[in-house]
């Protein structure tokens, strides 16, 4: 059996140890190579295919890394360099730690003949949790408690209940199934619509759409959430076209990628009062420019791509990674495996 010997390129914070203990019962053989780019050229690379079309400086690599990486047949890895098939010619496997793939070169590692797997599932829980979190903070009028507080007024600002509330879900997956999860709790009716119908619905979701019919979930639906993967199809999906099929009052969440949202035509739908309000984690540019509309747009919610939370990730990565790890070694097929 040839030993897996993996580049690991995600820096680790705690499960170095899991994997030392992995080691020590398999054919395997690990090596902490950090490379973590950063976020405009992560965003860049999403936009183009995995691509550095804008030539924006990619992280320096010492030679002792570059002479590991030359040996190595896997790797793990939230960021690839370009030229990975010269920086790493024994490569077979490429165990991705997120749900997304669109800012890895796919074609390259495709032509390759490498593997590549995601970490599809891993923060699903998390991420559902943070969309509930912001509509809770919009519902029931937190933000503007919370300024009241500061200005020290007691006025009260009664809010809404999502109970009886229709929620739409574009892209039942992992994360579209753990915030359908949710939506039933609180007592919400769901839709949900994906591109492979003959995939069956979770028990939470009341109907399931087409991809062709996302316009009819979109006018029954009080909340709209995009948790779906970029693709062809999605970039550019939610333009004045889409917006203006949503009901008057209703809120659109965005935890997926920022190449969905046309970023103009949502701002419109903000000022003029179609939308209620518009809760992104995601930007088409990350970071998002200090001069940007979006910054002073009414009742929208920002944060910096983080919905996920750390606190169980790495741990989650890792275990992955070793399950896939196990399948490989063992010749079976591997969990999440993209191509």
């Amino acid at each position: 059996m040839e030993t897996l010997k993996t580049a690991v390129l995600f820096p680790l914070r705690s499960e170095e140890s899991e994997l030392s203990a992995f080691s020590e019962s398999y054919p395997f053989e690990f090596y902490l190579t950090p490379y973590l780019e950063s976020s405009e050229l992560r965003s860049n690379r999403g936009l183009n295919q995995g691509v550095n079309s804008a030539n924006i400086e990619e992280p320096a690599v010492s030679e002792s890394h570059l002479s590991i990486w030359a040996e190595c047949n896997s790797v793990i890895a939230m960021d690839l360099p370009s030229n990975i098939p010269l920086l790493f010619p024994k490569l077979k496997w490429v165990q991705g730690v997120s749900a997304g793939h669109d800012h890895i070169n796919s074609d390259e590692l495709k032509e390759a003949g490498i593997a590549l797997t995601t970490a599809k599932g891993i923060a699903s829980d998390a991420i559902a949790e943070f969309v509930f979190s912001r509509l809770l903070q919009e519902v029931k009028h937190l933000r503007k408690l919370d300024e009241q507080q500061i200005e020290r007024v007691w006025q009260a600002k009664f809010g809404n209940q999502l109970k009886g509330k229709t929620i739409g879900i574009v892209g039942v997956g992992s994360i579209g199934e753990e915030i359908s999860n949710r939506a039933k709790a609180f007592g919400m009716r769901v839709l949900g619509s994906r591109k492979r119908l003959e995939l069956s619905a979770p028990d939470s979701v009341d109907r399931l759409y087409s991809f062709s019919d996302i316009d009819v979930l979109l006018g029954e639906s009080d909340v709209v959430v995009m948790a779906a993967p970029s693709t062809m199809e999605t970039r550019d999906l939610f333009d004045e076209s889409k917006f203006s099929k949503m009901k008057r009052g209703s809120i659109f969440v965005n935890v997926a990628r920022g190449i969905h949202v046309v970023e103009a035509d949502l701002a419109t739908y903000l000022s003029n009062g179609h939308l209620r309000a518009a809760i992104l984690d995601v930007v088409r540019n990350e970071p998002l420019g200090v001069n940007s509309d979006l910054w002073a747009m009414p009742n929208l919610y920002l944060s910096p791509h983080c919905s996920v939370s750390f606190d169980d990730y790495e741990r989650n990565a890792i275990d992955l990674f070793i399950r896939n790890a196990i399948r490989l070694l063992g010749g079976d097929e591997l969990i999440n495996k993209e191509f």
